[in-house]
């Protein structure tokens, strides 16, 4: 008699295998034997399959799978279902077993380490082919962000996909916006054969390492959202095949400057596989006329600047210029310093103004402050008519413009 398995656990092997498993190729290797089940499996064991383990959330379900098998001797004259061929899978001549359980009764198998079984579990959960890809438009990274796309499945346990702040359909548009039109990111998702989305990590293209010596462009994974911990490893290998130098050491919020390295960076000496504990780097936003309004809580380049160019940095410290973090989940930046639109000072006056810009355009009267210039009506506000050369807004008020679209 050959190893028997249903056609549900035969497909979760064939998925968990093209999904990166070592554990259910060797498996399938196994089971395409022209051979006796007694030649690959221990003892009176046949008849493999898989039930569901499903607790059920608002928005998805968190599933375990678990193998079943019948280890009856169903030949033994005192079996009470003898020669019936359903007896197999009957409830009663059944059990439950663990993945290190149904993996050890292969024989022939090697022994694998807990991170491959772990990895085993956990994608034999997922009844689908993954698809790994980098996204470029605003349209995708909308659509990567938002919850209703998601996978109604998750693994037991945590899945910070789904408990992602950014979720909703407000601050989604708002994380896109910013990404796509002011910070010139791009995202690299995972998906289902249903387009479900399993994963997202946003891939920063252009970041700048800090090197007093030279300016040195590299590419950066961000942090991973994932329903099921085997997509991180999914999105790690896409990335580095796309050329990503760099990723987060650890998949978190709490250590924007460690990394690891991915692929070689010559320039500055470091090998793939080496880990750093502090480096500095940051992102010279675009600010595309575009760009409309919000910020998304960010986990590495969370803290933003303005350079004495007048660019907006982001960057994975605090720098010369901070004025404002990406730490809030409502979809806007929260401002820590003013810019002022006139000279470009960054101050901590509770109006835009620096105060000696303020001094200068203001005087006070009986009744409060008032304009000591002319005044220029922009798009249904009142401004001071410093604040414009040849009818447009300044370089610097144009700056502040951009800065306050963080906020509102």
């Amino acid at each position: 008699m050959k190893t028997k398995i249903t056609k549900e656990l035969k497909s979760r092997l064939l998925h968990a295998a093209s999904n990166g498993s070592i554990i259910a190729r060797d498996i399938l290797t196994e089971l395409r034997k022209n051979t006796d089940v007694s030649q690959i499996i221990r003892g009176t064991a046949n008849y493999f399959g898989t039930k569901r383990k499903k607790e059920s959330y608002t928005n998805y379900n968190k599933i375990r799978i678990t193998f079943t098998v019948c280890t009856k001797n169903l030949v033994h004259p005192n079996f009470p279902d003898k020669d019936n061929p359903q007896a197999p899978w009957f409830p009663e001549n059944r059990e439950e077993i663990e993945v290190s359980t149904f993996v050890g009764y292969f024989k022939n198998l090697p022994e694998y380490d807990s991170e491959a079984l772990a990895y085993f579990g956990n994608c034999i959960c997922v009844n689908s082919k993954i698809h790994v890809r980098l996204y470029d438009k605003m349209s995708d990274i909308v659509e990567a962000y938002t919850a209703d796309n998601y996978s109604n499945i998750a693994q037991t346990g945590e899945s910070s996909l789904h408990g992602s702040c950014m979720r909703h359909e407000d601050t989604a548009r708002n994380a896109a916006d910013f990404y796509h039109n002011l910070a010139g990111a791009k995202i690299i998702v995972a998906k289902d054969s249903a387009n479900n989305i399993l994963g997202r990590a946003i891939f920063w293209p252009q970041v700048i390492l800090s090197n007093p010596e030279k300016e040195i462009k590299i590419s950066v994974l961000d942090r991973v959202y994932f329903s099921h911990t085997f997509i991180i490893n999914l999105i790690y290998d896409y990335a580095k095949s796309q050329g990503a130098h760099l990723r987060k050491l650890k998949n978190d919020f709490d250590s924007p400057q460690e990394l690891i390295v991915l692929n070689v960076i010559e320039s500055f000496g470091l090998s793939e596989g080496t880990k750093i504990e502090d480096l500095h780097m940051y992102i010279r936003a675009l600010a595309s006329r575009w760009y409309k309004n919000g910020a998304p809580y960010m986990d590495t380049f969370y803290n933003v600047a303005v350079d004495k160019e007048g660019f907006i940095l982001l960057s994975n410290k605090k720098i010369d210029g901070h004025i404002a973090e990406c730490r809030k989940t409502d979809g806007l930046a929260g401002r820590n310093r003013h810019i002022c639109p006139h000279c470009r000072e960054i101050h901590n006056n509770s109006h835009d103004l620096c105060e000696k810009c303020y001094s200068e355009l203001y005087k006070s009267t009986k009744f409060g402050h008032v304009m000591n210039c002319k005044i220029v009506t922009y798009k249904n506000e009142t401004y001071p008519s410093v604040l414009f050369k040849r009818g447009r807004p300044t370089a610097n008020f144009n700056l502040y413009m951009q800065v306050e679209k963080l906020y509102k």
